[in-house]
């Protein structure tokens, strides 16, 4: 019952985080639009928090706030070319409010009542040329008149709602090329400042590395130093050397002679405590390492590499003909590591007697992409048929290994040997500043290293459009990460953020990069770009994100029951 409510409220405060954490990355985008097209001159008819149907409306200063039923994002509604030639018609049947013969109200709401009604024949509400806007209109008797429009004239649109009517001097294309340029960078723009102040807030809570200090802050659960060493020890030696710093204790460990274990001396409490500690080894390359593995028993006689925590890489076994998949507590004995030389060339390895997580490792080391076959004595099988308890290489499903250029590409090591220590985190403005900047640069590069490896071609390509999340893969990460706290959300926000800003900026149209490639465009050229062109090419490509967002949701669909698969498995 506990386990249920914990989970239920997990999902809860899930929720809760998931909408603050768009919402204030979407806000504050339009946000910047928002305010540097005001001060721009531009006339922004609406800023809204949220979508759907407006729950609360407020007017100031020519611009309607209002706050929205789905709790997602938000939008700002400027004036543009586009609305003012479609917002009304010939054609169209309207009611008009004259004062001295001008008009000062359009009625678009055919129950309100007005001076005179009748279909529009010819208008001009756009006004380029700087000319005195006009409605010519057909009563029901057959005659027309035309009207100009006063200088405060607003649209009716029902009889709680009015919209101001935009002169061309205030619309979004009236304005210097730096101008709309600038209104356009403004969302990405604050993507980034907020980043960068969610980067400052978490490094100001968590401090940075002591590096002068020998003493050790923290251990980590699951790694092989945690049941050994404690916060407070004071590291002497490594191997037999003397150790003053936590500079050269890294770079003790980063010249390490024996990948299996390390001897470390720590003074605790007034003590001398030698520890021989193995490496813990995390396997990136096919998402396996030996960590937090659980107290399972075993049968006497099996030995080999026993398997922690596994990760998507494993989710892949939902076969029914291949029911049991790698999972924590397993034990590989055996393994086979097929080369992948393009998508049509498989060269097969031999099988490898596994003993150690050392044998696993040095099977692993050489390859590049590659399809590897696992012998495993299964926890789950040895309850199903406990007279044959393994799962062989021909039983098990391949995993797919990432290769050499991606994981180079993610910055990320192969294979990794770690004890899972840490130092003493203090305060220091300095390094605070400089963490903060890291870590943004980091973010920063990360997704356009991520965008090559998704369009540059590639032999075996590794990262596709599969790869991609939508909002329920945020989701799911945005859960994940609640587990951990509220500084860790607070960095996966400013991750985020980052990356919505850089997507922003890509050159689609449909988005803001595009439309600076249309301001780029008028600026070689001294000419603007053919709004209609400009318009089918937005709604084509809007079109076509839809239904990318469409299939890239269908799959985090997929990986979300691919782990409750995982879940019902283990």
């Amino acid at each position: 019952m506990f386990l249920a409510l914990e989970g239920f409220w997990l999902v809860i405060v899930s929720i809760l985080a998931f909408i603050v954490v768009l919402g204030l990355i979407i806000v504050l985008h339009e946000f910047g639009h928002f305010v540097v097209a005001r001060l721009s001159g531009i006339t922004c008819y609406e800023f809204s928090i949220g979508m759907g149907p407006a729950l609360y409306k407020k007017d100031l200063k020519g611009t309607t706030f209002a706050l929205r039923a789905i709790p997602i994002g938000g939008y700002v509604s400027m004036a543009n070319e586009e609305a003012s030639l479609n917002t009304l018609k010939p054609g169209m049947e309207v009611g008009l409010i004259l004062d001295d013969s001008k008009i000062t109200k359009i009625i678009l709401d055919p129950n309100i009542n007005a001076d005179l009604r009748g279909q529009i024949t010819e208008t001009d509400m756009y006004n380029e040329n700087g000319e005195g806007m006009f409605i010519t209109i057909q009563m029901d008797d057959g005659l027309t008149d035309t009207y100009l429009l006063a200088e405060n004239c607003v649209y009716v649109l029902d009889s709680k709602e009015t919209q101001a009517i935009t002169p061309y001097d205030k619309c979004f294309e009236s304005k210097p090329i730096w101008k709309r340029f600038l209104t356009l960078l403004a969302g990405p723009l604050m993507n980034f400042i907020l980043a960068i102040v969610l980067y400052f807030i978490y490094f100001c809570a968590i401090g940075v590395p002591n590096l002068d200090s020998n003493v050790i802050g923290e251990t980590s659960y699951g790694y092989a130093a945690y049941e050994v060493l404690k916060p407070g020890d004071i590291i002497t030696s490594v191997n037999g050397e003397e150790i003053t710093s936590w500079k050269e204790f890294s770079s003790k460990l980063n010249n390490k002679e024996n990948l299996a274990e390390i001897t470390i001396t720590v003074n605790r409490n007034g003590k001398e405590v030698i520890a021989i500690i193995p490496y813990s080894i995390i396997v990136n390359s096919i998402g396996l390492t030996n960590l937090q593995m659980s107290d399972y028993t075993y049968p006497e006689g099996i030995t080999g590499a026993k398997v922690g925590n596994v990760g998507l890489n494993y989710l892949n076994s939902s076969d029914k003909d291949k029911p049991y998949a790698l999972a924590p507590g397993d034990v590989i004995t055996k393994l086979r590591v097929d080369s992948l030389l393009d998508k049509n060339t498989i060269i097969p390895g031999e099988v490898v007697e596994v003993k150690s997580w050392q044998d696993l490792v040095n099977a692993l080391n050489s390859t590049d992409i590659a399809n590897v076959y696992f012998e495993y004595y299964s926890q789950k099988k040895a309850k199903d048929n406990p007279d044959n308890p393994y799962v062989s290489l021909e039983a098990s499903s391949p995993v797919r290994s990432w290769g050499n250029e991606m994981l180079d590409n993610q910055r990320v090591n192969k294979i990794e040997f770690k004890l899972g220590v840490s130092p003493v985190y203090h305060f220091d403005f300095g390094g605070v500043f400089v963490s903060t900047f890291k870590a943004f640069w980091k973010d920063f590069t990360l997704i356009f290293r991520t965008l090559q490896l998704l369009i540059a071609p590639s032999g075996i390509r590794q990262v596709g459009v599969e790869s991609l999340s939508s909002f329920v893969g945020i989701f799911g990460m945005v859960q994940n990460v609640v587990r951990n706290g509220i500084l860790p959300l607070l960095a996966f926000t400013a991750m985020l953020s980052i990356n919505i800003g850089i997507i922003n900026l890509l050159p689609i149209p449909a988005l803001d990069g595009g439309r600076i490639v249309f301001l780029l465009y008028e600026l070689i050229t001294r000419r603007k770009p053919n709004p209609k062109v400009e318009a089918v090419l937005n709604n084509i490509f809007f079109v076509l994100l839809l239904i990318l967002l469409i299939y890239v949701t269908i799959n985090d669909i997929r990986r979300l029951n691919f782990v409750f698969d995982m879940v019902r498995r283990l």
